[in-house]
Parts: structure tokens; C-alpha cells; sequence
């Protein structure tokens, strides 16, 4: 009889994941809250937002074309710490200091993906921010932030000028299709407009 090719320890090991990453669902953006919106988006909604930026510029990226499937990788478990940390924003971050941020997105990183290296690795890779698809994906968790913001305006649901403030926000890290999705939505927060909230 021919072996399973998962083990029980490993079907375990992967709904311990499903446990932890679906606290994600329930885990609100708090930087939302600091500007004033109610019910903001959750982390899990955050994410799946990033996954389809990211995407969206690696299949624009030019030459180097850059590996989808690590961007993909990379964007889903870029906040993924988050699930046993929840999000912190940034005053607290700043409060708390980078260091100490760091080493415990790292221990819950280690523990979230014990089961799972390659997925730790892509946690990893998104953290240094050097390849070209982590770079991506760095790029794509800004874009989805101020698309959410220009919604949250539109909505009248906080005040999320800050966002649009500092211009390290607009910062594309070399990634060439980021340049003209950033000056896009400079120019709908310049004019104050964003998509209508129906099916178009």
C-alpha cells in the first residue's frame, strides 16, 4: 500500500495555520482607528487587497519579469505576524521602537510558520525589502492603503489627509508600473474624488 504523501502531523500542522491566519478576518486595521474610521477593514481584507495590487504589478512589471507565484507567496503572509501581535499602528510602533517591533514580528512569524520554512522565508524576504518581488509587494501594501484611504474619504468615515502627507508613502522602490498607479491617486485625492460605491 502505497504511503499518504501528507502525514498526520503535517494536516495538523496545517490547520493550526488555518487557526491563526483566519484570526485575520476578525483583526482590524487599527491605524484606521487613530484617524477616526469606524469598522475599518480587517487585516484578512487588507491582504487579499495587497495580493491583487501585487499581482496586478508583477504581471505589468517590465524586464526583469518578476516571479508571480513569490510575489503572491510574499503577499500573503507579509502580515501574518499580525495574527498573534494584531495590527499596531504606526504611534506605537514609533513608541515601542523598530528594534523591538522587529524581533517580535520575528518570534511570531517563527511560530505562525514553524510548519511551513518556505512560507518563513517569504516573511523574511518581505521584511528586507531587497528583491524585486519583495519590493512589489511593499509597494502594493502602500497602493491598497491609499486606495482605502480615498474610500474612507469619499465615505466621510475619518480624517485620512496623513496618509497623502508624507512622501515617503509615494515612495515605488524602482517598481516602473507603481510610478503611474501612485500619481493616479494623487491626482483623485488632489480632485477629491474616488469610485461610486455600486455595481459598475
Amino acid at each position: 500500500m502505497e504511503e499518504p504523501l501528507t502525514s498526520p502531523d503535517q494536516a495538523e500542522a496545517l490547520l493550526r495555520l488555518l487557526s491563526r491566519a483566519e484570526r485575520l478576518e476578525a483583526l482590524p486595521r487599527t491605524g484606521w482607528h487613530v484617524c477616526g474610521v469606524e469598522r475599518p477593514e480587517s487585516i484578512a481584507a487588507h491582504v487579499h487587497g495587497v495580493l491583487v495590487v501585487a499581482l496586478w504589478l508583477a504581471d505589468h512589471h517590465p524586464d526583469p519579469k518578476p516571479d508571480a507565484e513569490r510575489v503572491m507567496r510574499i503577499a500573503l503572509v507579509h502580515d501574518l505576524s499580525e495574527a498573534m501581535l494584531t495590527d499596531l499602528p504606526r504611534p506605537v510602533k514609533q513608541l515601542i521602537g523598530k528594534d523591538a517591533v522587529d524581533r517580535a514580528e520575528d518570534r511570531a512569524a517563527d511560530r505562525i510558520l514553524a510548519a511551513v520554512p518556505a512560507w518563513r522565508d517569504a516573511f523574511a524576504e518581505y521584511r528586507q525589502g531587497q528583491t524585486l518581488e519583495a519590493r512589489i509587494v511593499k509597494v502594493a501594501d502602500r497602493i491598497q492603503m491609499l486606495a482605502k484611504a480615498l474610500a474612507y474619504r469619499q465615505q466621510k468615515r475619518g480624517d485620512v489627509d496623513r496618509f497623502f502627507d508624507d512622501p515617503e508613502t509615494f515612495n515605488d522602490r524602482g517598481i516602473a508600473p507603481a510610478r503611474a498607479v501612485f500619481d493616479a491617486l494623487r491626482t483623485r485625492y488632489d480632485e477629491g474624488r474616488w469610485f461610486d460605491a455600486h455595481f459598475d
